[in-house]
């Protein structure tokens, strides 16, 4: 008898061989019916899972005695880094809402409805006059943008107060609410008119020789009148928020919350009477 062909292989090669026709029979099988292979192949993965598991040991046993065997001065390092992390988060969110805000500042005063007679240049708040007693601020607005002693500065709620300093790249404002300071208003209720000067406190201006007969309520509101030249008219001061007569004195003592932020404003606008020549009405920059 001729011997065959597996017969005359050694039993490596053959058993190589059965292997590769089981393999390519289960595959049929597994691309025509997978119906059939499936339990199959649920059985084997649940056999596997222990083996998973038993592989994974190690790694998660180092993981475990690493954490187990930190010291105490490594813990607060990392809780400092973590605490350090976010403050740095914090801070960052607080210039986002802080560049929010701004930017809703400037919007305001782009579409304030006080500004509608000539020409407004948005400047910078840079500082505050070093001596405690006077309310004075510094722009970076001056000569070369054809600043003047006498301008009025506003923001988009109300006048702020004047120039009354000009240097070539900035300026000094003299705020409502200075001591020295007084301008000439109007009340809108009744129109009448009277003297409005600083007191030294932000937020309290004072109306002075009003008569106590003198028809003033709390919540009147206050415009400039344009007398004196020194204001525009029409721009809104403050509203009263005092009103005291004395029996034995000539005039009642009225007080005046002022309508702009004189404590916190960081863009301000100072304004021009008379638009220049070939410019844009508005100039921002």
């Amino acid at each position: 008898m001729q011997p065959n062909l597996f017969s005359r292989q050694p039993p490596s090669f053959r058993s190589f061989v059965i292997a590769i026709i089981t393999c390519l029979v289960l595959i049929f099988f597994d691309w025509r019916m997978p119906h059939l292979v499936q339990p199959a192949r649920d059985v084997l993965y649940a056999a596997y899972n222990p083996i998973y598991a038993v592989a994974s040991y190690p790694v998660l046993s180092r993981e475990w005695l690493s954490q187990q065997t930190k010291s105490e001065q490594q813990l607060r390092r990392e809780n400092t880094a973590m605490q350090a992390e976010l403050l740095q988060a914090q801070v960052r969110l607080q210039k986002l809402s802080e560049l929010s805000a701004e930017n809703a500042r400037l919007r305001g005063i782009l579409n304030t409805p006080l500004i509608i007679d000539g020409r407004m240049l948005i400047s910078e708040v840079i500082g505050t006059d070093p001596d405690p007693l006077r309310h004075i601020m510094i722009i970076n607005r001056g000569s070369v943008n054809q600043i003047k002693i006498g301008q009025t500065v506003l923001d988009d709620k109300g006048i702020m107060g004047q120039v009354i300093d000009v240097y070539p790249h900035s300026s000094r404002v003299m705020l409502l609410s200075d001591k020295e300071h007084s301008l000439s208003v109007r009340l809108e209720r009744t129109g009448m008119r009277a003297i409005v000067s600083g007191t030294g406190d932000l937020g309290r201006l004072k109306m002075e020789y009003v008569p106590t007969s003198a028809a003033i309520e709390v919540g009147d509101k206050v415009y400039s009148s344009g007398l004196g030249e020194n204001f525009p008219a029409g721009y809104l001061v403050g509203e009263v928020s005092r009103v005291m007569r004395h029996n034995t004195g000539e005039f009642a003592q009225i007080d005046v919350k002022p309508a702009a932020l004189l404590a916190g404003g960081h863009h301000v606008v100072v304004l021009f009477s008379e638009p220049l020549a070939k410019e844009q009405p508005y100039a921002t920059r």
